[in-house]
């Protein structure tokens, strides 16, 4: 059993290209998709059982009906038949990734002849060394989103390289490698939820940006290194006329 940790940035190609390996969740055609799949899996719950089994307690994430829930349980169920797994943490949040490679770690220690490779999204930003700061706004509008890109973003760089629609779940209405064309498309009706997250890893204070439509209103957002958030937060709180929401690794709804 093997447990490898990398990182987006660093040099992963070869385990994609190697025949030996079964990719997950890349934005790649021949990847396995676990959003996709994870809904038509059968046997979840007899799944979940044995998962429990093998770290020796409960844990609530199997039961949630989040990416972590998906995660955790396909990949499980993908070990079962698969040697080799290389698989790509996009959807998961940084708490939600050190959680899945704890559980992979017991997993991996009770099944032989196994290795998994976690491929994380950062690797210079540490998001847990963030605070992040966010505008709500009660309504959507592309003005207000274009101006904060203007004013906020300069620099910055979508996290993602492909993104679909519904984002994590169900069956997928519109797919694209532009975030731009995403974002038109999410704006284009109400009721489309969506994350687009950035980063620009030459800001040391500031490394993170986020655009969250939820709910029909939008929350704007900035990533910011502990101990520099209070010249941004005074920012925000003067071109918004508010006071932003302070999140430490957790959505602001």
């Amino acid at each position: 059993m093997s447990l490898i940790i990398t990182y987006i940035d660093s040099d992963y190609e070869y385990l994609i290209n190697n025949k030996d390996f079964t990719i997950v969740n890349f934005p790649i055609k021949s990847a396995i998709k676990i959003y996709d799949n994870y809904g038509n899996l059968k046997g979840k719950n007899q799944l979940k059982l044995e998962i429990e089994n093998i770290i020796g307690f409960k844990d609530d994430h199997l039961n949630s009906g989040e990416a972590i829930e998906s995660f955790i349980v396909y990949t499980f169920y993908l070990l079962k038949t698969h040697k080799n797994l290389v698989i790509f943490t996009a959807g998961l949040s940084f708490s939600s990734i050190k959680h899945y490679i704890k559980i992979m770690d017991f997993i991996l220690s009770k099944l032989s002849d196994r290795t998994l490779c976690v491929v994380k999204n950062f690797s210079i930003i540490d998001e847990i060394k963030l605070i992040d700061l966010y505008i709500h706004v009660n309504k959507v509008e592309k003005e207000i989103i274009f101006d904060f890109m203007k004013n906020s973003l300069i620099g910055f760089k979508p996290k993602e390289e492909y993104f679909r629609y519904p984002q994590y779940f169900g069956e997928i209405e519109f797919e694209t490698d532009d975030y731009f064309e995403m974002l038109s498309f999410v704006l284009a009706r109400p009721n489309r939820d969506y994350e687009f997250y950035f980063t620009n890893k030459n800001n040391l204070q500031n490394p993170k940006g986020m655009i969250l439509i939820n709910n029909n209103s939008i929350y704007l957002g900035l990533g910011v290194a502990k101990g520099h958030e209070k010249y941004l937060k005074d920012k925000l709180a003067a071109e918004y006329m508010q006071a932003p929401i302070i999140c430490d690794n957790v959505l602001p709804y």
